[in-house]
């Protein structure tokens, strides 16, 4: 009789352990598939936006308008492609990122925007003197500042591109 119930109580055991293993792969595929909250931003995070930067700037590096763009933009027009760069990463930022955090109280919108928008902007900004750089882009412009408006230009959509990724991140 004692070694009857010594069995049940370790069969007992080894079906509360193997609930335990189910229910931990349920909160998993919970968590994967259905949680839509945002992480925390972290180095994986960089790694997405540089690789997103990088596909979209490389598909308007290469326009020879954006050439033309870069020589003959006036100074005012530059600074509207940052002020339009900074809202739309900023708009991505609360629509598609902070509108899925739960306790609002705890992550305060500035904590959570200023972390992606610097990093999404400088990615981009990176990516787009790596391209330019690399490719030779820089000895087909004029003067130095030329060169930086070539940059800032192409910047635009690359960080989009580097936003996009905290985007797909949880689709």
């Amino acid at each position: 009789m004692s070694y009857r119930l010594t069995k049940i109580e370790r069969d007992i055991e080894e079906l509360k352990f193997e609930d335990d293993i189910i229910k931990k792969d349920i909160e998993k595929i919970r968590r994967d598939l259905i949680d839509k909250t945002p992480e925390h931003f972290n180095q994986k995070d960089i790694l997405r936006a540089f690789m997103g930067s990088l596909f979209l700037a490389f598909s308007v590096a290469f326009s020879s308008n954006i050439l033309n763009a870069a020589k003959t933009i006036p100074d005012s027009h530059i600074k509207f492609v940052i002020l339009f760069t900074i809202t739309i990463l900023v708009a991505e930022i609360y629509f598609i990122g902070y509108q899925r955090v739960e306790n609002k109280q705890k992550r305060k919108f500035g904590q959570f925007c200023v972390k992606r928008l610097t990093t999404f902007y400088l990615v981009s900004i990176l990516v787009s003197i790596m391209i330019t750089y690399i490719f030779g882009l820089v000895y087909l412009v004029d003067t130095p500042e030329q060169y930086y408006k070539l940059v800032l230009i192409i910047s635009a959509p690359a960080s989009i591109g580097a936003s996009i990724s905290d985007l797909l991140k949880k689709y």
